[in-house]
């Protein structure tokens, strides 16, 4: 780059001749006679300088050359030098303190290295030797002397850690590659100054020694940096997962080049799950929630008001700490830029005509330094990120695991305040706003600094006119503020919409089936829509205006701030305002714009966050179960041991209330008993159980319980998972034991009946199991828990009675499973009675009567009342039965009892053999020493899970999404590789074509604007550089104003546009027409789709469309327009550019395209990772009273934390692959600034005649151009990752809708169906595609008002029956017609509307007690309380406070089960049907309720209809007019009960097995 002048530079220069010569890049020159003074050559003694002997002294400057002079050059050798030994002596004690050496062989890699090093040692030796030859008489005072024995002195550290490195670390040491570094260049600094020194003529043995030293140093480098250590005996320590950022070297963790190989995987094929890496052990869910529980125990114990803030920084700080460090760094290098870009304008201008030019190597120097500090900046700022990014992970970790924990935790108290949906939001959207701030909280104190900063530079620049500037940016905050202000309340009332959007799709979810049932699609249909149009979207447009007046004071601050300062500064200076000032201003101005812009987006996270911290506190805070409510003891030996016992207990629901639920409850049980609680709904008996678990607060007394507890509850809680594993439940898998306990529980016929037996996936809450199989499936799993007591909470209510003999016998009875243990049965089924111990009944929260069946029969109190009720109800008025008290009505009974007991010694023998007792309990801990010695046979060994065994739950994570063999259904939605086309049209369409096209032109219009302001600025500058004043002020700044405020103008314009034409009307559409697919999707689709994937879809993914899509969308156009113009600006200036533009393009489109590949599929691993947590989360607080009772909460929270990581190794690569190619893409944007300035200088050096005004204007966009590019690609990845939603939403709404609602050539009359005749014709039907037929060929004929009794054995197909008749799933062949209509001709709704049902699970939605009979709000208060009435509910609903504007909780929780139960018979009342089918409906009420009911059902009032009754309770329909007997689908008898019994067929059988008198 030596640039030869031209002729008519000669005369002007001949003084500077000699310096300006001598500037060349490589400092080579023909100029003679400057060797005199060279690096070798040294004066006497009385040098002016200090310690520098050489006659240039200590310059920097050299007077004689365009140069630094010789001492000068060696004090950056003596720098990296200090650096050396400095840190190379903390990196030796770090290594010898912290790192075990391991065996590695040192190979010839290791010995060459090591003998380089000493080479080079030896060379600078000699350097050392020549430097004392030259200086003979001043040596030791010399610099360059100590310099160059420091260097050596530092090779000797650096030899040392090279040494110890080997065997201890497995990559290259930090501080050596960086010595290493910084060494070569500081070396290559020296080498250009000797060539300039012409030594290689003087000195030429020094010159060659000191290039082979160089040379052997660039090798040596090479050898510790690129050449991989072999790793021989850590390669068998490594786990294959281990994540490479443990061992990557310093440089590589700077680049991020430990992410290539992931890259280059994931361009190559798709990645999945098992492609990941595992997470550095500091990045665990474990680690980061203990450390979190540390710290916020920490809290409570020190503070009252314990602080999330600073427990989260004591766990999490440190990281955080050290990348405000980075960010400071980078916030400084950033201000280096306009200071270098003012030399290079300086440069430009001293080619003028009239100026003297400065030396070409200085140029250089510039546009060196440009992309130095562009580099220094990247990589600051990206270590900065990841560190924050990082920290969030962790938060993110540790407060989803203590969530958790706290979940498992939470009393009632504490519960009744939090729904599901809120806990689960605690975790799915106020952990992740914590996380969120991580990114945000350091600019609190950055923005400001960077503004100081910018002030500062901007003072050296155009002194006081900059506090103009400065007070528009103070007047613009508040407003900022206000804004900021406004928003935030706007986005408050948003998320209360959203809760209250979803907690209504989660119920319509759940309780589909009975909406489906009701016909009250529409009536939610309406609510839904009115939340959504009236309150969501209503809002969002507020929250769109807000935006658009929010960019244009944004964008426009900046500008104004430029605009005030330049007119300032031309009324009250005298010198004119030049291009020098103008360009390194405006870069001034325009890193500005982050600091102003980011600040309100600060503020409004903080705010977030702060609110998000105080929902957390108060949920972190919240009460916990009473600690000492039940005092746990050793097991119990012998039978006949006290296991459980209550002395003058009382216990309430909610400590702060003064509502007892129980009181004065003096209770014991005792080891081998059967104890039944009874007692009317609503008394208080699951509440009794609980109290034992501890649930409950307790007021007073005590509670013991001797031994492990197995509790059954009355919802019974099933896990998404296999049969088997509900059953397992974490404990060790032993085949014997189980077969006898599924056996004991009568599930081998059920598992036949499932498509994959006992490996049949369950689906959420149990889904694919019917009412019985569920109860009997959480039978079995207490039974193998093999616990010592066993609290079972009406588990008979739910099964068939003949099933329920069969569990009496085989489980609870005296010969069943259990009988060695304490069983405590709340139930209200007569037979269990029997066979029990001892009877509790409770009335109102006390123990009205107790003792043994006999006596309580004697007493004639309130329970042989009760059962008496119960003889008279089985007796009816249609066949004379008289119960007996039990199954002792025929002989067969009885010799199958001894049967059993016969095969029942026969096990006992066999288990004698093998030395057992009969069915020990395992437990934990130490028995007493003999027990123990007994117990440690094959038994014993079925330990609980312990939480260490724990190998990740139920197998891999498969993505919630993917049920199993014949269970299946399609995986969810995972298209891989690109979004079609089609999506982002039908996006575009559903936005209105118009506006985006309006959009797009205002766009274009806005940054045309602005570069043509920058062109007006720079001729004005120009203009007055030529002049030497300020011509035409005003002229020059109103064009430039009206160009500015243009710009902003337009700018919010497009925000109007994009927001409230395009995108809210796009969400609307979209979101209208997925709920009502929905509404409309067969009963099977919710069958196969878990909940939590349908309210996915609603929250997260209309979030996405909602909020999300058009901010990416704006970003993402905005950065294209603006590239496209610097780009364009750039090439106009220096045409040289073009050319390298194409290649620079094409590597900035292959990383991209490497970067999207990957890191889509990184995202979809992350979100797809992500439900499962919820999943599980959602699962568990369902079922969190019968996990405490097992004291199961380490394995749940084990499985929560494997969870979060299965998550986390997807998230981590995926932050880590953004800083890869930001990385990247920024060393592209350094080049294209290196290029513009290198181009630009080599123009102007060469006479071009490139004016500097045009080099300003080109620079100051160039400098803007890094963050441009790097922000396209991220938001291509953003807009690819988000418009997905908007695919998943289409997906669900073109689900396939079942029939239409109304068929209009089709109607029924208005009476219809008057008669009530019901007739099955050949039906048969299955519920889904590929299933076999549930019903198969049935044919009735059901008379007018006939009372029609359904009976069978579980899963026989009696619920399906009632489904059919409601087309919740549709004929296969066949068909069934209501009064000679053919039922599949009608409509739905016409169809659903004038049938009756209660169904089996009475779904109760949250709102009111009207909301729940009436959705619709047709029927007025009079006819509601007359229902309330018939339904015995009056009197309760009316001590309820607000009687039918009572609020219910979610899912009914605050009336009892039977009690729910009684609102659908009240619903069911409403419907003015003459057909009314019962499914079950009085499973869950106590018999004298049932008695009621049954009256009220047999009163006049319903005399006059159809009545269909599903019946598990035998003698509810023994006084039908007829019976369908039901076995596998078909109809196997069909007559009057009195009949079918003559007949002694199935429903003898059943009724005998129900242990009724069948004379």
């Amino acid at each position: 780059m030596a640039v030869p002048m031209g002729a008519d530079f000669d005369d002007r220069f001949s003084s500077q001749k000699p310096i300006f010569d001598t500037g060349s890049f490589t400092g080579y020159h023909r100029v003679v006679g400057l060797g005199r003074t060279g690096y070798l050559s040294s004066t006497s003694r009385d040098s002016k300088q200090p310690l520098c002997g050489n006659e240039e002294g200590w310059g920097p400057l050299s007077p004689i050359r365009y140069d630094f002079t010789p001492c000068f050059l060696d004090v950056w050798v003596a720098s990296v030098a200090v650096f050396g030994i400095v840190f190379g002596a903390l990196a030796i004690w770090w290594l010898l303190r912290y790192k075990r050496p391991t065996a590695v062989s040192k190979d010839w890699h290791f010995w060459m290295k090591q003998s380089l090093l000493v080479l080079v040692i030896g060379d600078i030796a000699t350097q050392l030797a020549f430097q004392i030859i030259s200086y003979r008489d001043v040596w030791l005072g010399d610099f360059r002397v100590w310099t160059t024995a420091a260097t050596i002195l530092s090779l000797l550290v650096i030899f040392t850690i090279q040494w110890l490195e080997h065997s201890r670390l497995r990559n290259a040491n930090g501080v050596v590659l960086f010595y290493w570094l910084f060494l070569l260049i500081a070396f290559a600094v020296k080498l250009r100054s000797l060539i300039s020194q012409q030594l290689y003529v003087t000195e030429k043995p020094f010159f060659i020694t000191y290039c082979i030293g160089f040379g052997l140093a660039i090798i040596e480098f090479a050898f510790e940096w690129l050449w991989p250590k072999k790793n021989n005996a850590y390669e068998a320590l490594v786990d294959e997962a281990e994540c490479p950022v443990e061992y990557a070297t310093v440089f590589s963790l700077l680049t991020f080049s430990w992410m290539t190989p992931l890259m280059k995987h994931g361009y190559s094929q798709y990645l999945t799950e098992e492609d990941l890496w595992g997470l550095a052990k500091k990045d665990t869910t474990k680690v980061t929630g203990e450390a979190f529980n540390k710290a916020w125990e920490h809290e409570l114990k020190h503070r009252k008001h314990p602080s999330l803030w600073i427990a989260l920084f004591r766990a999490y700080g440190g990281p955080y700490m050290l990348a405000s460090v980075f960010k400071a760094f980078n916030d400084l290098s950033a201000f280096t830029q306009p200071q270098l870009l003012r030399y290079l304008i300086a440069y430009a201008d001293s080619y003028r005509p009239g100026q003297e030019p400065q030396p070409v190597i200085k140029g250089a120097a510039i546009a060196l330094g440009m992309f130095a500090v562009a580099v220094f900046q990247t990589t600051m700022i990206h270590q900065y990120f990841q560190l924050s990014f990082v920290t969030g992970m962790r938060i993110k970790g540790g407060l989803t695991s203590s969530i958790y924990r706290k979940a498992l935790k939470l009393s009632n108290e504490g519960r009744s305040s939090k729904t599901t949906g809120d806990i689960v939001n605690y975790m799915a959207v106020d952990a992740q706003r914590l996380q969120d701030l991580t990114q945000f909280a350091q600019q609190l104190w950055s923005a400001p600094f960077q503004i100081c900063i910018c002030m500062i530079s901007l003072y050296q620049l155009v002194g006081w006119s900059m506090l103009s500037g400065i007070g528009v940016m103070i007047f613009m905050i508040p407003i900022n503020g206000l804004i900021a202000r406004y928003m935030k309340n706007l986005q408050k009332q948003q998320m209360k919409n959203k809760d209250a959007r979803s907690r209504l799709i989660a119920e319509i979810i759940n309780n589909m089936k009975s909406i489906k049932l009701y016909a009250w699609g529409a009536a939610f249909m309406n609510k839904l829509n009115y939340i959504r149009n009236d309150q969501e979207l209503k809002n969002l447009r507020k929250i769109g205006a807000g935006q658009a007046f929010a960019n244009f004071t944004w964008s426009t601050t900046p500008f104004l701030v430029s605009c005030c300062t330049f007119a300032v500064f031309v009324l009250t200076r005298d010198e004119p305002l030049t291009t020098e000032i103008v360009f390194p201003a405006l870069a001034l101005f325009n890193l500005l714009t982050f600091p102003l812009a980011v600040l309100p987006m600060v503020i409004t996270s903080i705010i977030e966050a702060s609110v998000a911290a105080g929902r957390l506190t108060s949920y972190l805070v919240a009460e916990e179960l009473q600690p000492d409510a039940v005092v746990v003891k050793p097991a119990a030996e012998e039978v006949g041991e006290e296991t459980v016992h209550i002395r003058d207990g009382t216990f309430s629901w909610n400590r702060h209330e003064n509502k007892d639920v129980l009181h004065d409850i003096n209770f014991r049980a005792n080891k081998g008993e059967l104890t039944c609680i009874v007692g009317r709904v609503g008394m208080g008996k699951s509440s009794f159980l609980q109290s034992i678990l501890g649930d409950l607060w307790k007021i007073k007394g005590e509670v013991e319980v001797h031994g492990t507890v197995a509790f059954v509850a009355q919802n019974p809680w099933i896990m998404n998972a296999t049969v088997k594993e509900n059953i397992i439940f974490g404990y060790r898998y032993d085949s014997n034991f189980y077969e006898r306990t599924v056996k004991a529980c009568a599930l081998l016929d059920d598992f036949t009946q499932l498509p994959d037996g006992d490996e049949t996936v369950v689906g959420e809450r149990g889904i694919s199991l019917s009412g019985g199989q569920k109860a009997r499936v959480a039978l079995a799993r207490a039974v193998y828990a093999r616990a010592d007591v066993y609290l079972l909470d009406d588990c008979l209510s739910a099964v068939d009675s003949h099933v329920g003999r069969h569990l009496i016998d085989n489980v609870l009875g005296p010969k069943g499973l259990l009988a060695s243990k304490t069983r405590i049965l709340a139930t209200n089924s007569i037979p269990v009675l029997n066979v029990s111990d001892y009877i509790c009944l409770l009335k109102d929260g006390e123990i009205a009567e107790k003792g043994t069946y006999r006596q309580l029969i004697a007493m004639r109190g309130l329970v042989s009342e009760l059962i008496n009720t119960a003889g008279r109800n089985d007796s009816g008025q249609a066949s004379p039965v008289i119960s007996s008290p039990s199954g002792s009505g025929s002989d067969s009974e009885t010799s199958t009892v001894i049967d059993a007991e016969r095969a029942r010694e026969k096990e006992e023998m066999e288990e004698a053999q093998e030395g057992l007792g009969y069915l020990q309990s395992i437990r934990p801990g130490p028995g007493s020493s003999g027990q123990a010695k007994r117990r440690s046979d094959s038994m014993a060994t079925l330990r609980r899970a312990s939480a260490s065994s724990f190998r990740g739950p139920r197998g891999k994570i498969t993505d919630e999404e993917e049920p199993s063999s014949k269970t299946k259904q399609a995986k969810e939605h995972s298209e891989q590789g690109k979004v079609k086309w089609s999506v982002y049209a039908e996006y575009a369409k559903t936005s209105n074509l118009g506006a985006v096209a309006v959009y797009l032109v205002t766009l274009i219009a806005a940054q045309a604007a602005q570069i043509a302001g920058g062109f007006w600025l720079k001729n004005w500058a120009e203009k007055n550089t030529e002049v030497g004043g300020n011509p035409d002020i005003g002229k020059y700044i109103g064009v430039y104003f009206v160009f500015g405020v243009g710009a902003a103008g337009l700018t919010a314009v497009q925000t109007l546009i994009l927001w409230i034409f395009c995108s809210i009307e796009a969400s609307r559409k979209l979101h209208e027409r997925m709920a009502t697919a929905i509404f409309r999707s067969p009963m099977s689709f919710f069958d196969v789709t878990p909940a939590g994937r349908i309210l996915n879809r609603f929250s997260s993914d209309i979030y996405r469309v909602d909020e999300v899509l058009a901010r990416t969308f704006q970003m993402l156009f905005t950065n294209l327009a603006r590239s496209g113009f610097t780009l364009a600006v750039i090439s106009y200036s220096t045409p040289w550019f073009i050319p390298l533009g194409i290649p620079l393009g094409a590597m900035y489109i292959w990383i991209q395209r490497y970067y999207l590949r990957t890191s889509r599929e990184l995202k979809r691993l992350d979100s797809v990772s992500r439900s499962p947590i919820y999943a599980h989360f959602q699962e568990s607080l369902g079922g969190i009273s019968t996990i405490r009772a097992y004291r199961q909460q380490d394995r749940f929270e084990h499985e929560n934390e494997w969870r979060v990581d299965a998550n986390l190794r997807a998230y981590f690569p995926s932050i880590s692959a953004n800083r890869w190619l930001a990385l990247r893409l920024e060393f592209i944007g350094a080049v294209v600034i290196l290029a513009a300035a290198g181009f630009s200088i080599i123009s102007v050096s060469s006479g071009s005649g490139l004016k500097s005004g045009m080099v300003g204007l080109a620079m100051s966009y160039a400098l803007q151009i890094t963050t441009s590019l790097n922000w396209i690609v991220r938001q291509t990845v953003e807009v690819e990752t988000n418009i997905v939603s908007v695919e998943r939403v289409l997906e669900y709404a073109r689900l396939p809708s079942e029939a239409p609602e109304i068929v209009h050539r089709n109607r029924p009359p208005v009476s219809w169906p008057s008669r009530g005749e019901v007739e099955f014709m050949n039906y048969s039907a299955r519920y889904r595609e590929g299933l076999d037929l549930v019903l198969k060929n049935v044919s009735l004929d059901i008379k007018s008002h006939e009372k029609i009794g359904v009976v069978g054995r579980t899963g026989a197909g009696k619920s399906s029956l009632t489904l059919a008749l409601f087309r919740i799933i549709e004929a296969d062949t066949g068909h069934i017609s209501i009064d000679g209509l053919n039922t599949s001709s009608i409509g739905l709704l016409d169809l659903r509307r004038r049938l009756a049902i209660i169904p089996q699970d009475a779904a109760l939605f949250e709102g009111t007690i009207r909301d729940n009979l009436d959705p619709g709000h047709v029927h007025d208060d009079t006819e509601l309380w007359s229902v309330l009435e018939h339904a015995r509910l009056k009197d309760h609903v009316a001590s309820m406070d607000g009687g039918l504007e009572a609020k219910i909780h979610e899912g009914g929780s605050n009336l009892s089960q039977g009690q729910r139960q009684l609102v659908s018979l009240a619903r069911a009342m409403l419907t003015p049907s003459n057909i009314l089918v019962l499914d079950e409906a009085t499973a869950a009420v106590d018999v004298q309720t049932d008695a009621l009911l049954q009256t009220t059902l047999r009163s006049p009032l319903f005399a006059q209809r159809t009545i269909i009754t599903v019946a598990h309770r035998i003698n509810t329909i023994l006084d039908s007019d007829r019976v369908v007997v039901l076995e596998r689908g078909e109809v196997v008898e069909f007559d009057t009960p009195l009949e079918l019994i003559k007949k002694r067929g199935v429903f003898y059988g059943l009724v005998k097995e129900a242990g009724l008198d069948t004379e």
